[in-house]
């Protein structure tokens, strides 16, 4: 029998606040949405704080041992539905955990129902020795969890493509599991757009782009300055504003006064500078996915976004109408699209438009809420 909407639920997450990063905050998110009308409860590492309307049991301080971590969940409600929040690295050195897939299979033996996100499943495969015997450990791994868990959401569309045709005999186990954002949206005032320029410096802008997340490689930050500096011609003057990791890259001396590194922002001030924005540019070298938070809130904010389509992208996205998508391998066209997005203002707010009817639609806490209510109610 399946658990009755209103009965009690064990989140597993090693990652919880204070800690910091996607996962943390997600399991936070989660829990509070899953927490209306039942008792939900966190297991976490034994740094975990309080929860916010839900419990927090911060008592594994291993999580390579069965042991240790069937003796947590033994002290909690007894029959409670399981999930898991599931990154290998999180559950050890390297993501390799043989204990982990032990706990699934004690839990299976006891008539618990388990049910698993994953916001990764494995390392890219490498030549690297060691790098490579973790990749190859994670699909061990993985293809374990896939006999002990009874519903398994992916976080990315185009991962749940692959997997339903590698092992066709699990396929009705998975579901696709979207990141939603993580900043929520701030209520701004009708003169917010000049107001925050002007705060900003770029008060003499005519445009904005703006970038939010990380700087890493694969997220291409030199396409979206070489296309920065060529948006100055015609006599435009853009801005630019990054959120987030702060770019080492040198900016030509007569552009700096209109390039605006802001760094680690709270939410909350995010949230105000996306809706200042007129084009948010997230080029990435494996392509758009769910599983993207920093796409998920500028959809959320209603941001005109272009993006790249690559081999993280399935079926859904690259349907999409809700933003501008290009080729992950072709940069000149990304800048000709970036700058037809400047131009076209009416073009912009369009793309905006659908932007946040798609998130409220299908990627929103309450949409994955219910996704994960049902997914629980459907388990025999």
């Amino acid at each position: 029998m399946s658990p009755p909407l209103n009965s009690p639920l064990i989140i597993i997450s090693p990652d919880c606040p204070p800690r910091r990063g996607g996962v943390a905050d997600h399991t936070v998110e989660l829990a509070r949405g899953l927490s209306a009308g039942r008792d939900v409860t966190v297991l976490t590492s034994v740094s975990g704080a309080p929860g916010n309307g839900f419990r927090v049991s911060p008592t594994v301080s291993n999580w390579q041992s069965p042991k240790a971590v069937l003796q947590a969940i033994s002290q909690l409600p007894v029959g409670a539905g399981i999930l898991w929040q599931y990154v290998p690295q999180m559950y050890g050195r390297g993501g390799a955990n043989p204990g982990l897939t032990a706990v699934m299979r004690a839990l299976r033996r006891a008539g618990r129902i388990q049910c698993l996100i994953a916001h990764e499943i494995a390392a890219p495969l490498s030549w690297w020795p060691n790098r490579l015997a973790y990749a190859v450990a994670h699909r061990y791994q993985w293809r374990q969890i896939l006999k002990h868990v009874d519903v398994i959401g992916i976080s990315t569309e185009a991962w749940l493509e692959e997997w339903g045709r590698r092992v066709p005999g699990y396929q009705p186990k998975f579901f696709l599991a979207p990141s939603p954002s993580n900043i929520p949206v701030v209520a701004v005032r009708p003169d917010h757009v000049q107001e925050w320029r002007r705060k900003e410096g770029l008060g003499n802008a005519t445009h904005v782009v703006g970038y939010f997340g990380t700087l890493h490689l694969s997220k291409r930050f030199g396409w979206i300055l070489a296309a920065w500096v060529k948006s100055q011609a015609g006599g435009r003057r853009v801005g630019l504003v990054t959120m987030g990791d702060r770019p080492t890259q040198r900016t030509p001396d007569d552009l700096k006064h209109l390039f605006k590194p802001l760094g680690y922002l709270s939410a909350s001030e995010v949230s105000v500078a996306l809706q200042a924005v007129d084009v948010l540019a997230l080029p990435f070298a494996d392509g758009v996915a769910e599983r993207r938070t920093t796409f998920m809130a500028g959809l959320s904010h209603g941001c005109a976004i272009i993006t790249t389509i690559g081999p993280d992208t399935g079926h859904s996205l690259r349907q999409g109408k809700f933003f501008r998508g290009i080729e992950a391998h072709q940069d000149q066209e990304f800048t000709e699209q970036l700058l037809e997005l400047l131009e076209d203002r009416a073009l912009g707010h369009k793309l905006g438009q659908a932007a946040r009817q798609a998130y409220e639609h299908c990627y929103s806490w309450p949409k994955l809420v219910n996704t994960m209510n049902e997914q629980f109610a459907r388990v025999g």
